[in-house]
């Protein structure tokens, strides 16, 4: 069954060039946050009872030392999250065409401060010095039932650079 997704577009402070669109369940709840910049949508405490999933999109600029080339950057990445992730299980990593770019997923376990398992799928691509990411988080035990929902929300993402219409 496919979710009924609410478009949203996504235009983050330090990053006026580029902009994201992306699908979120409908009912679920959404802000920019400020520190780091993102967008948030997460279900609401009625839809999620004590487990609720959230989706996160951020855009950031990306330093002059960062590699370019993709697959070298998320080798970075995957280090730093076994580094600074507590019991980081890797389920998936490889890549993966987004919003018809180059692209990676990388597909994670990790235990939470409090003991419960959450699953954590990412996706990531490159648009220059510009690093898109959404991440979607769901608690273990919830898992099955949003299996698919990354896929449905992965056909509505889309990354426009200004001025490019793509």
């Amino acid at each position: 069954m496919t979710p009924d997704l609410t478009l949203h577009e996504v235009a983050l402070p330090g990053v006026p060039e580029l902009t994201a669109v992306v699908g979120v369940p409908a009912g679920w709840t959404t802000e920019l946050l400020e520190e780091p910049p993102a967008f948030l949508a997460r279900m609401t405490p009625e839809q999620a009872g004590p487990f609720g999933d959230n989706l996160i999109v951020s855009i950031e600029r990306l330093a002059d030392d960062v590699p370019e080339d993709l697959e070298e950057l998320q080798g970075l990445v995957y280090a730093q999250a076994f580094g600074a992730v507590p019991d980081f299980h890797a389920l998936d990593d490889r890549p993966l065409e987004v919003a018809g770019g180059e692209g990676w997923f990388r597909a994670s376990l990790q235990t939470t401060p409090v003991g419960l398992t959450a699953v954590n799928r990412q996706v990531f691509t490159r648009r220059g010095d510009v690093l898109v990411t959404l991440s979607l988080t769901t608690m273990a035990l919830r898992d099955r039932e949003v299996d698919t929902l990354l896929d449905h929300v992965l056909e509505t993402f889309t990354v426009s650079e200004l001025g490019s219409g793509s």
